[in-house]
């Protein structure tokens, strides 16, 4: 288990001027993805752009309900609206009516924001954790996010229904928004939701826990065995009989909270997130062994962090890395090509999410996994190279 001091600030000018935020205009909560930062308040956020030095601040028009974000688009859910608008081009959004009732129709059409302003100036942030309790207003509609992937959870006479609302694939192929009704097993009434990068967990107001999307390459992010990918709400039966009252989730690892302080973690634990003691991999939930009672639980990419104070800013345990990019990737090299028409695949080839494999037949080389540019070894030669994330 690593312990580790976390920094949280954050500088913003613009021209010869500091922004600072008042009491009064302090955000309700805070979503931080790779390379923004989104702050929302009760009719407004601003989009925060590090790298570009470059702020956006969007003024709804309305109260938010919940808002959330994929690499490249901000999804925004108002009474009324939702709105869809990619992050290079926040000015022109598309939006939809909606009402909570069923079924629920949806026609995206080009709209506006009551305003928009951009500036530019230094904008440093060290991606700190929420401070105290979120002030997220309570609502029978939920957003929740992966890198591609919008879900919009609404509830109606207390069953809720959930909706692939946005992916980014699809819209770039399409040009059109095309909401998808996800399957759910039994009538229920889902109050929280998390995503990683490419899987999603729901929670019930009974305790009970949902997972949704995919299990990449035997990471165990789901918590359902080594299934790769569902497409419907499927329970987490490792957790029949414990009641959950909070989840997170980032990356391919999860988290869950019980009403007794106790966390459960799974997924990939290629940097030590899920506790030194874990698995490389835990495929399905498994209880963190500390004699503390844990009241909040937050998760990074590659980082897990727990609270045991409830006005705590800084969290009291904190395991794994937050180093930049991915650990190195072995590369294993073969001068036999597996024949993929066959269906049979040799029993030398690895799983090891750590690995990749390159197949040399004498003319060209074929990747699996990664596709930087690799020169040519001799075949069967093990070597590390540290590359940029390679998903």
């Amino acid at each position: 288990m690593v312990f580790r001091k976390h920094a949280v600030r954050y500088l913003m000018q613009e021209g010869s001027g500091d922004f600072a935020e008042t009491d009064e205009s302090k955000p309700l909560w805070i979503i931080h993805s790779r390379f923004d930062e989104i702050r929302v308040h009760k009719s407004s956020f601003v989009v925060l752009f590090p790298l570009l030095d470059t702020i956006v601040r969007v003024d709804v028009g309305s109260d938010i309900v919940d808002i959330c974000s994929t690499h490249n688009y901000v999804v925004v859910v108002t009474r009324e609206h939702i709105y869809v608008a990619h992050k290079d081009n926040l000015e022109d959004p598309l939006r939809t009516s909606y009402e909570l009732k069923r079924p629920l129709g949806f026609e995206f059409e080009p709209a506006a924001w009551s305003s928009v302003s951009v500036s530019s100036g230094l904008v440093t942030s060290t991606n700190g954790w929420s401070k105290g309790k979120t002030n997220k207003p309570s609502s029978d509609a939920i957003l929740t996010c992966t890198v591609s992937t919008v879900y919009f959870v609404y509830t109606v006479d207390g069953v809720s229904t959930v909706v692939r609302l946005f992916n980014e694939y699809n819209f770039l192929e399409s040009g059109a928004v095309r909401p998808v009704v996800v399957q759910i097993p039994e009538d229920v009434r889902i109050v929280m939701a998390a995503s990683g990068n490419d899987h999603s967990l729901f929670l019930t107001d009974k305790g009970a826990l949902f997972a949704l999307g995919t299990g990449r390459q035997v990471r165990g992010e789901l918590g359902i065995g080594l299934i790769p990918r569902v497409c419907e709400l499927t329970w987490l039966e490792a957790l029949e009989g414990v009641h959950v009252v909070a989840i997170a989730a980032a990356g391919w690892h999860s988290a869950a909270l019980t009403g007794d302080g106790d966390v459960y973690l799974w997924g990939w634990n290629h940097r030590g997130q899920l506790g030194d003691e874990k698995e490389k991999v835990e495929l399905y939930p498994s209880p963190l062994d500390i004699d503390l009672r844990v009241v909040k639980i937050e998760l990074k990419e590659h980082l897990t962090a727990l609270w045991v104070a409830e006005d705590g800013e800084e969290p009291s345990i904190l395991m794994g890395s937050d180093e930049i990019g991915m650990p190195p990737i072995r590369l294993h090299y073969y001068n036999q090509v597996p024949d993929k028409k066959s269906g049979h695949l040799p029993s030398w080839l690895t799983e090891d999410p750590q690995v990749d494999m390159v197949f040399l037949d004498g003319k060209e080389q074929i990747y699996h996994g990664s596709q930087d540019y690799i020169c040519q070894e001799d075949p069967g030669e093990e070597f590390e190279l540290p590359i940029r994330d390679r998903d």
